[in-house]
């Protein structure tokens, strides 16, 4: 017995110092990849990021297009001096000649010609609102829009109220780049929307409520119409809010709430295997060591069964109550073979079916090479749960490399992003 455990102490050291070497492999593998990835980069900007090819370009940098803004760019300068300087350069934006800004001004009404219309068809009848940009980013050209009729037709295109006649707006636009400006008008007529019978029903409608509420000003109802031309009508107040939704969300909430039992199931499942598997190899060696000094099998399972309810029986220790369970079944009048049968069953997994069997075999062979079977079970059932051990080991350490990368994603990502913007 005494050598049958100190065996299995060295083979406990053995995979601990095996898990241990996995572990400590994964996480110099890890640093490894993390110094690389960060030197590479390093000599990426050292380089061949921004400013590396000042020199080489004959030290010329480059504006901002027409329109934008003025920038500031910080420079190292040889010559100077005995040791290089660090100025900073104000870089103003690309502005017209005065030619060039009237060439750009003529081209932009042009433009504006058709991307004024919107959904209209022409200027010379309008009935929808306008698009009226404030901004030309292709030639840097800034408009402001002045409307005449400001109450029929905004400075932002939209048209106010209902166009009844027909009716005549300038547009203005002030046109700016740089210090130059131009002034340009726009002739636009409005006309009313051609509306279908129904709507014009619904406009007199709506003008005929507004005619009663001010005649029943002084009054403590308003009292609608029950006829219209001729036509009878119902009122009832339009629903606020959209309850249709609430039985979507029902069934949205119940199709989650099974999933996310069938999930819970599942990793209810998955741990109970691996306590299973875990737990196989010290509960046969407990077992060939109990067969070996003499006890009978289900002397030895109960043996171990009432070690389990005196010392961890408020542990999650799966194997030992499915032991438990089949214990009480012999003792309540179930044959043995039939009870380890059913052990093996519960348990679903391959050893415990294997040693149900071997046990089920014992009852009708006899206990001749019982022993034996045992102990080459135990050599696999200790090698079977090192490696489910540095399986799980792995598992845990491909875990925690997915948050450490994406660590070194992101701080790739704030490095990058602004190097690549100044480059452009």
């Amino acid at each position: 017995m005494k050598l049958r455990k100190h065996v299995n102490s060295e083979m406990d050291k053995k995979r601990v110092s095996s898990e241990a070497g996995g572990s400590q492999k994964k996480s110099r593998l890890s640093a490894a990849a993390c110094v690389g990835v960060s030197l590479i980069l390093w000599g990426y900007l050292r380089w061949f990021g921004p400013g590396q090819d000042m020199q080489l370009a004959g030290g010329l940098v480059e504006r901002e297009g027409y329109g934008g803004t003025q920038k500031e760019q910080e420079l190292i300068v040889s010559g100077l001096g005995e040791e290089e300087q660090t100025v900073t350069v104000k870089i103003s934006p690309r502005v017209y000649t005065k030619e060039e800004a009237d060439d750009v001004f003529y081209g932009a009404m042009e433009q504006l010609g058709e991307q004024i219309l919107g959904e209209n068809e022409s200027l010379d009848a309008v009935t929808e609102n306008l698009v009226l940009p404030s901004y030309l980013r292709e030639s840097g050209v800034q408009i402001r829009w002045h409307s005449s009729e400001p109450e029929l037709l905004s400075s932002s295109g939209i048209i106010e109220g209902e166009v009844l006649k027909r009716q005549e707006v300038l547009l203005q636009a002030e046109l700016r780049t740089g210090d130059f400006q131009a002034d340009f008008e726009i002739p636009v007529t409005l006309l009313p929307k051609s509306r279908s019978q129904e709507e014009r029903l619904l406009r007199t409608f709506s003008e005929e409520l507004v005619r009663l509420d001010e005649q029943q000003k002084n009054e403590a109802y308003l009292k609608l119409p029950v006829e219209y031309q001729g036509k009878t009508l119902s009122y009832r107040p339009a629903e606020k809010q959209n309850y249709g939704v609430i039985p979507f969300l029902g069934i949205l909430m119940a199709a989650l709430f099974v999933l996310r039992e069938d999930s819970e199931r599942k990793e209810r499942e998955k741990k109970r295997e691996q306590l299973l598997l875990l737990d196989y190899a010290e509960m046969v060696s407990k077992l060939q060591v109990l067969v070996g000094a003499g006890m009978t099998v289900r002397n030895a399972w109960g043996r171990m069964v009432h070690d389990y309810e005196n010392t961890d029986f408020r542990k999650e220790r799966p194997v030992y109550e499915e032991m438990r369970q089949t214990y009480y079944q012999m003792e309540n009048g179930t044959s043995e073979g039939a009870a380890y049968r059913e052990f093996g069953r519960r348990c679903r997994l391959q050893p415990y079916l294997k040693l149900s069997s071997i046990l089920e075999q014992n009852r009708k062979t006899g206990t001749k090479n019982l022993r034996e079977l045992l102990r080459t079970e135990v050599e696999d059932a200790f090698e079977m749960r090192k490696n489910l051990a540095r399986r799980m080991g792995e598992e845990a350490g491909t875990k925690l490399l997915l948050p450490l990368f994406l660590l070194l994603l992101i701080v790739m990502i704030f490095i990058m992003v602004p190097a690549m913007m100044t480059m452009g």
